[in-house]
């Protein structure tokens, strides 16, 4: 496995620290992108997966198409229940401006929606399963 490896460790505070819901990123497709977060848990990464996805390949057509995106803006949101605690399900909504027919704009998004990578992943119940597991005791 590899090439989309991410690593999240725990922080000391610093001066360099963040406290904010809103980070603006470099982005390889749209130079930069706002992401807003309520708070950093696993769910709130799964659903930012899913959104991330779709404007990604949003980003990726309407270029290959000669489609100029003026306004782009994914959304996910849903929930989770039980114990362990596992999604009820994701829903999304795309709000996307561009250079085209309105008609062309949402064939381009529905066109994305078929070929979300995270979207398939996701829907084909994809297995998770540890690499590997280091225990460091006193």
């Amino acid at each position: 496995m590899g090439g989309y490896g991410i690593q999240i460790r725990k922080a000391e505070a610093s001066p360099r620290a963040i406290d904010t819901g809103e980070l603006i990123f470099k982005h390889h497709r749209a130079g930069h992108a706002q992401v807003r977060i309520e708070t950093l848990t696993g769910g709130h990464l799964l659903h930012l997966a899913v959104a991330g996805c779709l404007f990604n390949d949003i980003l990726r057509v309407a270029a290959e198409r000669g489609i100029r995106v003026n306004q782009l803006e994914v959304s996910a949101d849903g929930d989770f229940d039980g114990e362990p605690a596992v999604s009820t399900g994701i829903s999304y909504s795309v709000r996307v401006a561009g250079d085209a027919p309105e008609d062309e704009l949402r064939r381009l998004v529905h066109d994305c929606e078929q070929d979300a990578s995270i979207g398939s992943t996701l829907q084909r119940r994809t297995p998770v399963r540890a690499a590997a597991i280091h225990v460091h005791g006193m």
